[in-house]
């Protein structure tokens, strides 16, 4: 079974009626009030889903105008009234808030990832944007986090940066998760949390497995758009991660290697294109020295050797495929071709 996900959006409603029927929705965490002029201008859509004890929250901007700025508080009378026990933790991807969390200031702009305590006051101004919320109980993180308080916390550096692309993540595949994964997916979410908030050296090794799964789709993000950049090595990559050389060769183990990677990922897109088209004449050359190998001898040997047959092969096979009927036009093929799927698979 996948992983149940409910929506709710502002849309259908008239316009002077989106922000009262949002506040309905959101009340049962925050007190929130807007200003006449910018209540008209309310448009909002939020998509929530449970991650075991988990809640995510997705809320994505739908307005035409600019984002609006609207309050948000949490009295003591209501902290005492809810009883939620509670840590909110929201990546702003276009989302702001400014003013206090308890006694101390908080001020978070897009991209930054803050926490709330939940059993504590709160009284701020939004600015609604896209953002992803995880709601997490309590005693959920006692045992990492203690009684620090990180009410109003402002997330930086590198496992926040991580943490963000776990969180792009989730949101990204959330509705893909089966039934059996999600406690999985709760584990290493809060070990994920636990090492951005307090990075200690249990938590950094409990988060160890989701963070080197993070470097490695970062890595290989980065890879993907630079395999015609003749300055990828490791360094280049290394320093655009921010990872050192030591735990890149970690990341790279299972796959030879990042040179071996990068290197084979080269191959797989100059064989994308030698078959892709056939109307279209590729020199290999040109191909080999736009895809960073130093000579065409070179390249033909590494190519034979992944694939199997040459270059000129494998253009050969592509004009084979497509033979030219009387007009002098390419016969067009509209069935099923598993070489074609094969072709066209990349790795996730």
């Amino acid at each position: 079974m996948e992983n149940a996900s409910y929506s709710f959006s502002t849309q259908p409603y008239p316009p002077r009626q989106r922000f009262e029927v949002w506040r309905e929705e959101v009340n049962a965490i925050f007190d929130v009030k807007i200003g006449d002029p910018e209540s008209t201008a309310f448009n909002y859509r939020l998509t929530t889903c449970y991650l075991g004890s988990l809640l995510m929250g997705c809320g994505v901007w739908e307005g035409t105008e600019k984002p609006v700025h609207y309050d948000v508080k949490r009295s003591a009378q209501r902290v005492r009234r809810d009883g939620l026990d509670h840590y909110y933790i929201c990546l702003g991807l276009s989302h702001s808030i400014n003013g206090s969390a308890g006694q101390a200031p908080l001020v978070a702009s897009d991209s930054q990832i803050y926490v709330l305590d939940l059993a504590r006051q709160l009284d701020c101004i939004i600015t609604a944007g896209d953002t992803i919320i995880l709601t997490v109980p309590r005693d959920l993180l006692a045992a990492q986090i203690g009684n620090k308080d990180i009410h109003g916390l402002v997330l930086r550096g590198g496992l926040s940066d991580l943490l963000a692309d776990h969180m792009r993540a989730l949101r990204a595949r959330s509705a893909s998760f089966k039934s059996d994964e999600i406690p999985y997916i709760q584990q290493a979410t809060l070990a994920m949390v636990a090492a951005a908030i307090t990075p200690s050296i249990p938590n950094l090794k409990s988060a160890e497995t989701e963070i080197d799964r993070t470097l490695l789709n970062r890595a290989r993000k980065l890879i993907e758009r630079h395999l015609q950049n003749p300055d990828l090595t490791p360094t280049f990559i290394c320093r655009h991660i921010g990872i050192s050389r030591a735990g890149l060769y970690r990341l790279f183990e299972q796959e030879s290697g990042v040179a071996a990677y990068i290197q084979r990922r080269r191959l797989d897109k100059i064989r994308a294109i030698l078959q892709g088209d056939s109307s279209v004449q590729h020199r290999t050359s040109g191909l080999a020295f736009q895809f960073g190998f130093k000579s065409e001898s070179h390249f033909s040997r590494t190519f034979k050797k992944a694939f199997g047959y040459s270059p000129k092969e494998a253009r050969d096979y592509l004009i084979a495929s497509h033979p030219l009927d009387s007009a002098g036009q390419a016969s067009v093929h509209t069935g099923f071709s598993l070489r074609t799927m094969l072709d066209q698979m990349t790795p996730g």
